[in-house]
């Protein structure tokens, strides 16, 4: 699933609509020289994330004015016995 949110609001809504639907989700960030006020940046995007259990794994550029985050649940790991 692909998101490009108009503010860190409709992020926060988007993920928690969609964090049990997706086994990951991407999300569309506009890189900061190309944009005069930036709709989501990618330390509100993680930091968000973060709130609703998920984890950032990677980035992937779409052109020289945007890029997207992976986003993924965090898995548990129990502690060995």
């Amino acid at each position: 699933m692909t998101f490009e949110p108009k503010n860190a609001a409709d992020l926060a809504n988007f993920f928690k609509a969609s964090k049990d639907m997706y086994h990951e989700i991407w999300i569309v960030i506009t890189k900061k020289e190309h944009a005069d006020l930036q709709p989501v940046t990618f330390s509100e995007a993680v930091a968000e994330a973060v709130k609703q259990g998920l984890i950032d794994s990677r980035t992937k550029s779409l052109n020289e004015h945007k890029y997207m985050i992976r986003f993924t649940k965090r898995i548990s790991r129990k502690a060995d016995a």
